[in-house]
């Protein structure tokens, strides 16, 4: 746990790829952080542009997507995937890796 919130770490080999989601050359701890203002463009871009726009077209939990988008929890990965079906996302481009030191 990181400040009260459960957060999944990684520890595997350092990878050479372009991907986002790939470890970044110099390896280390990591976690995996929702990109909220890339979510938010594209739930605008869909015209939904509050929390309860959001819940109504994904089946999230109202309180959940507010607690998701003031960064307050991150999304499980059926979450992840309602967010990513309904508004055209890949995955890879809005889930960041981040070392664990600045997510702390």
């Amino acid at each position: 746990m990181i400040n009260g919130r459960l957060s999944l770490v990684s520890k595997e080999s350092p990878s050479i790829s372009g991907n986002p989601c790939q470890p970044p050359s110099e390896g280390g701890d990591y976690v995996f952080r929702l990109d909220v203002a890339k979510l938010l463009k594209a739930t605008a871009a869909r015209g939904d542009k509050t929390g309860a726009a959001i819940y109504r077209r994904t089946g999230i939990a109202e309180s959940s997507v507010y607690r998701i988008l003031n960064g307050e929890t991150q999304p499980d990965l059926n979450s992840a995937m309602r967010l990513a079906e309904a508004y055209d996302l890949d995955l890879r481009t809005v889930i960041q890796r981040v070392p664990v030191e600045v997510a702390a």
